[in-house]
């Protein structure tokens, strides 16, 4: 069989064409915004701990040594870093870094959730438009007046565009959909690592009435 018999660049339009438009109607441009701002991302290096780790080692062992008093913000190139270290020396307070930490990390999730919405509404309209293509396929069949190869590329329209709609949600948007989730997953886990190694480091040096609250206890 030659792979190029599958191809159907009106039955293609109509699916990929469908999907992305709906798909924009339904999800609008905050989101899709924030979808390809994700995509763009998959290019460059994720969030590495170690090497994030190792950035701040010298600056928060300095801390440890000379008092949070006399501290001055981390050297780091990572903008969450350095907005919870502006916040630590600002209020001499590690409440003060994990309530910016915390802030950062209700912002990503909200980063996520809208990124990952224009995809799978990408992945459910595929399918959806690809049965489209089908019924659009068969409309255009008449039997009676159309040649034999006219009605063979009709029929094959309609089988494609389905099988166009399928590969779509399966084999490119559910995927990068699942991709970009385990990604930002996994920075989150690598960035909340990093916190609590910095508060942990950091405790003793800091004045007991600004240590965290521990869980489940009143102020």
């Amino acid at each position: 069989m030659e792979i190029w018999a599958l191809w159907d660049a009106m039955g293609a339009a109509i699916v990929l064409g469908g999907t992305l438009l709906a798909t924009f109607l339904a999800c609008g441009r905050r989101e899709i915004t924030a979808a390809l701002q994700s995509l763009g991302a998959l290019a460059k290096p994720r969030f590495d701990y170690e090497k994030a780790r190792a950035e701040i080692a010298c600056d928060v062992e300095e801390i440890r040594h000379d008092g949070l008093l006399r501290a001055h913000p981390l050297h780091t190139s990572d903008r969450e870093i350095a907005s919870v270290s502006d916040a630590l020396i600002h209020d001499r307070s590690l409440r003060s870094l994990l309530a910016t930490h915390e802030h950062c990390q209700q912002a990503r999730q909200r980063g996520r959730l809208a990124a990952l919405a224009p995809i799978r509404q990408a992945a459910e309209m595929a399918p959806v438009f690809g049965m489209a293509g089908t019924l659009f396929s068969l409309s255009q069949m008449q039997v009676g007046e159309m040649e034999d190869a006219r009605l063979l590329a009709s029929v094959a329209m309609a089988i494609v565009t389905t099988l166009y709609g399928l590969l779509l949600a399966n084999l490119a948007f559910h995927p990068l959909a699942r991709l970009l989730e385990r990604r930002m997953l996994a920075e989150e886990e690598d960035r909340r690592r990093l916190i609590d190694w910095l508060t942990m480091q950091l405790a003793p040096s800091c004045p007991p009435m600004t240590m965290p609250m521990p869980l489940g206890r009143a102020g």
